[in-house]
């Protein structure tokens, strides 16, 4: 049976499905009477500088055919839903990122770190620790082009550009200045090296051990059935320990089915059961240590650390694979499914979860690709800044959530000093961001399956994005609740795409401004919401608004929705134009008994600006107000 993200992809492949026919035919009427076609929605790219070398070949594709947006994410959500493996997933994500994961494997480097064979088979550890010595010849290839001086400079700098700090409103202007136009010549040099670094090798590091760890689970599982308490000291984990091992790779533990205490840095944790304590750099790479794994088959565990860990991978691969238990998972940055300029993946397979991160967390890739899934329960996921699904230059985050209720939360710490001082920066939720002017941003996209669940942002969240890049939110299920400020639920902002899909459920919308399907500055942003009971409201420039050359479009397949605005005169269907050609904006409800505060009623068209229209078809009568 299809999923309904499936069917949603064949829908949308099929104009003439009688799912969304009719959304689809309105869409065509909607532009027809503003004197457009689909043809005619695309951008001009003149305005912006030539492509840099880290375009994606979809963003580039996307702003030719900005309506094909909502194909590609629901695509990008099908696949990844589909992906059996770790493995997959990986290479599905690294294919988006126009990376190639099929090539040449190098042998793995002579260590002398496999452990010994078992009578029955291979044990889960004999399985990976040749890969691990594996991905960390790949990781070297990847920075081969690198002098020694460049390599350390990224493990000095490699974050620079996603550096934020808590305002001050005690620094003088001087400071700041002079702390602008040192991370601006920091940020010149680091997109320089970066632009050498062999990214597919990156991808093909983490698919190789990702596929290792997706073969070494069930294998774990199996020796968790057989466990028996362990006696074995180890320097750095106390409690019940079967096995302790000093590699070239690093330190391996196998932890028993009681509760053990881990601390300090692994290369490989295999614990076969129990409530456990992680504190300290686990399931965490960095270029002097590589590869990194942990695999936990079950109990109420405790995961604490700081940066880089918990499935954080900085120049090199770490994987958090917790199979059952109610677990909780606290960080810095760059973890929790985090990778720069590596991989970083965290599996929790079962469990009502909490997660809380700071900055660059819970599916988040720059340079690198950052998988945070999670496959059943209730969960919280809590984070600062560019996290939940957050793709930067050259990047790809991707949060996957399964059944649950399930909430997420990202802001609160980094004032936007730009715009607002009560107000902070979020940037997550399924964002892409790219660095203006210079590098052109990456893909983040959050997918939860089923449950009712609520999203929090602030400023920029929710299936949103910024400068050449693609972001996007897809909900397959349950009565939602989004709740956000400026620049999110379906907003796309300076030459870029993004958008928020809800499938079914009686959902709620709450923004003030530049949001639910807005597009500002040659961008597309969509909302569609296919299905039940909806309630929208939002202050202005919103719901289906298109301002500087953007495009806005919010669709509402059924339901008895209502909609609620405070300045009617740029929102419901809003365009203008700028520099010489239109901004479009769209709104459209296509069945149901539905209210209105604002500009349009039930069963009307209307429009009240050149190049913006709302149609809403619950009645056969088509009068323009």
């Amino acid at each position: 049976m299809r999923s309904p993200l499936a069917l949603l992809v064949l829908a949308l492949a099929l104009p003439s499905s009688a799912a969304l026919a009719d959304c689809d035919e309105v869409l065509d009427d909607a532009l027809a009477a503003i004197l457009m076609t689909r043809a005619d929605l695309c951008f001009r790219t003149d305005y912006a500088d030539q492509p840099d070398s880290f375009r994606l070949a979809a963003v580039d594709s996307l702003l030719r055919r900005p309506l094909d947006t909502e194909h590609f994410v629901a695509d990008f959500a099908a696949k990844a839903q589909a992906a059996g493996s770790l493995g997959d997933l990986v290479s599905t994500c690294a294919r988006h990122l126009d990376l190639d994961t099929t090539g040449e494997r190098p042998a793995p480097l002579p260590d002398g770190a496999r452990a010994e064979q078992e009578a029955g088979g291979p044990s889960a550890l004999d399985l990976l620790l040749p890969t691990l010595a594996e991905t960390k010849e790949q990781m070297r290839l990847a920075f081969s082009n690198l002098s020694d001086e460049e390599i350390e400079f990224l493990q000095q700098y490699a974050w620079v550009l996603l550096e934020e700090e808590e305002y001050d409103p005690e620094k003088p202007i001087e400071e700041r200045e002079r702390e602008a136009e040192k991370e601006e010549e920091l940020g010149d040099e680091l997109l320089r090296i970066a632009g050498r670094v062999d990214r597919a090798r990156i991808a093909r590091a983490g698919a190789v051990l990702a596929a290792a760890v997706d073969d070494a689970i069930p294998l774990v599982l199996k020796e968790a059935k057989e466990a028996e308490a362990g006696s074995a000291s180890a320097a750095h984990a106390e409690g019940d320990v079967v096995r302790a091992i000093s590699t070239t790779l690093g330190p391996v533990a196998i932890g028993g089915p009681g509760p053990t205490h881990y601390t300090g840095a692994w290369a490989a944790i295999i614990d076969l059961g129990g409530d456990d304590t992680y504190d300290g750099d686990v399931a965490g790479a960095t270029w002097e240590r590589p590869a990194a794994i942990v695999i936990d088959a079950g109990g109420d565990d405790q995961y604490r650390s700081a940066d880089f860990s918990l499935g954080g991978g900085f120049m090199g691969v770490g994987i958090l694979a917790d199979l059952g238990g109610d677990d909780s998972y606290s960080a810095g940055s760059f973890s929790l499914g985090s990778g720069l300029f590596g991989v970083g993946i965290l599996l929790d397979r079962d469990g009502d979860d909490r997660y809380a991160g700071d900055t660059c967390t819970e599916g988040s890739g720059a340079f690198g690709m950052g998988l945070h899934v999670d496959r059943n329960g209730n969960d919280s996921y809590n984070a600062a800044l560019f996290s939940q699904a957050f793709g930067f230059v050259g990047g790809l985050g991707l949060l996957l959530d399964g059944s649950g209720n399930d909430r997420y939360d990202a802001g609160g710490k980094y004032t936007d000093e730009i715009r607002y001082f009560d107000h902070f920066l979020s940037l997550s939720q399924g964002f892409g961001f790219g660095w203006r002017p210079d590098a052109s941003g990456g893909i983040g996209i959050l997918i939860d399956e089923s449950g009712n669940d609520v999203y929090v942002s602030d400023i920029f969240g929710q299936g949103s994005s910024y400068w050449f890049a693609v972001g996007g939110l897809v909900d397959l299920d349950g009565n939602d609740r989004y709740v956000s400020y400026q620049y999110a639920q379906g907003a796309g902002t300076h030459i870029t795409l993004a958008a928020l899909l809800d499938l079914a459920g009686d959902d709620n919308y709450v923004s003030k401004g530049v949001s639910q399907g807005c597009g500002h500055d040659l961008a597309l942003g969509l909302l569609h919401d296919m299905a039940g009971d909806d309630n929208y409201v939002c202050h202005d420039l919103s719901q289906g608004a298109g301002n500087a050359n953007g495009i806005g479009i919010l669709m509402d397949n059924e339901g008895d929705d209502a909609y609620s605005v405070r300045n009617p005169t740029n929102t419901n269907g809003y365009g203008n134009l700028r520099r010489d050609y239109g901004s479009v904006g769209l709104f459209l409800d296509c069945g149901g008994a539905d209210a209105y505060s604002g500009r349009g009623s039930d069963g009307t068209w209307w429009t009240g600006s050149s190049y913006g229209i709302g149609i809403d078809t619950e009645s056969d009568e088509r009068a323009i107000r």
